[in-house]
């Protein structure tokens, strides 16, 4: 069931968006403003204050909400001025991996070990079976338009679909263990292979030991990315952008510092761009929950999965 919580939002007689109630499920009517006239003064979500508060992204919030999707599993989304005066919408989703009913999944096409193209929806749903349940979803790794092989490792179910032998100079991966602990693989860092039982390829480093790695590239961009923490938290965060009027996209240095405000030990970006897409498990159907530049969702090689198990 889906718990929602909002900032009470004064409506003037301007546009807005009315989010309605999910089927079924207990909620209250949820507005989230298109114009800067509106302002929080306080915020529903303890991520959005950490962001607000700890680096200097924000300048005003128009808006934040936060839905628990499933004990264990939380997202928050902010809409948000930054200091360039552009509107941004930033998603994040936790998931709290000391709770023995929640992980992580590498999620493939049609559930299966053969490359291949899906959208983040379908993958969703190919993947969502008895006792492994996808409550949340983003791509994942980028990959070869036509091959539509993945660029790092990908690990199924203990099973090397493309192995941490083929992990090039720079890729990285998010992983769990058999004991569904979280942890971040790059190329300078011993893994035991053997204990890998998902891993999801990525690329850059944003975070490595709890601090910010300096980044080259300047680009403002959607974005799907994700970090742990020390205490086994995950964080998948996605920044809708190439929208002027709506979100704004960023950097991967501003990226960083979003993951430094949540206190992630290690952070990796994902494939973004037209490929960046959250879905949310809503009753029985996945809900595309961002806004794709594309216009609609991309079909990509995999996806990263949070299930309750």
């Amino acid at each position: 069931m889906l718990k929602i919580f909002a900032n009470k939002i004064i409506m003037l007689q301007i546009g807005f968006v009315s989010l309605g109630s999910f089927t079924g499920c207990k909620t209250e009517e949820i507005f989230i403003p298109d114009s800067p006239l509106f302002t929080n003064q306080t915020y529903i979500s303890s991520l959005t204050k950490k962001v607000v508060v700890k680096v200097n992204l924000v300048k005003r919030v128009v808006a934040d909400t936060l839905t628990e999707l499933a004990p264990g599993i939380k997202q928050t989304t902010i809409n948000y001025i930054d200091y360039a005066d552009k509107p941004m919408r930033l998603f994040i989703v936790e998931a709290d991996l000391n709770n023995p009913l929640v992980t992580i999944k590498a999620a493939t096409p049609n559930n299966s070990n053969v490359y291949a193209k899906q959208t983040v929806s379908d993958i969703a749903r190919f993947n969502d079976v008895t006792g492994s349940r996808v409550i949340a979803a983003v791509n994942g790794d980028f990959f070869n338009t036509t091959t539509s092989e993945p660029q790092s490792i990908l690990y199924r179910n203990n099973m090397p679909v493309k192995s941490v032998s083929k992990l090039c100079a720079l890729c990285t991966a998010i992983s769990v263990d058999n004991q569904g602990m979280p942890s971040i693989i790059i190329k300078d860092k011993p893994v035991d292979s053997t204990k890998i039982k998902e891993a999801i390829g990525g690329y850059h480093l944003l975070i490595k030991d709890s601090l910010r790695v300096a980044q080259g590239d300047p680009s403002i961009e959607p974005r799907t990315s994700v970090g742990i923490t020390s205490n086994n938290m995950v964080y998948i965060v996605v920044v809708d952008g190439r929208k002027a009027d709506y979100s704004n996209g960023m950097s991967f240095a501003q990226l960083s510092d979003v993951f430094a405000a949540l206190g992630v030990r290690d952070a990796i970006n994902l494939d973004g761009g037209g490929s960046t897409t959250l879905v949310v498990k809503e009753g029985t159907t996945f809900s595309v929950k961002n806004n794709p530049s594309d216009g609609n969702q991309r079909a990509v090689a995999n996806a990263l999965a949070i299930v309750a198990r």
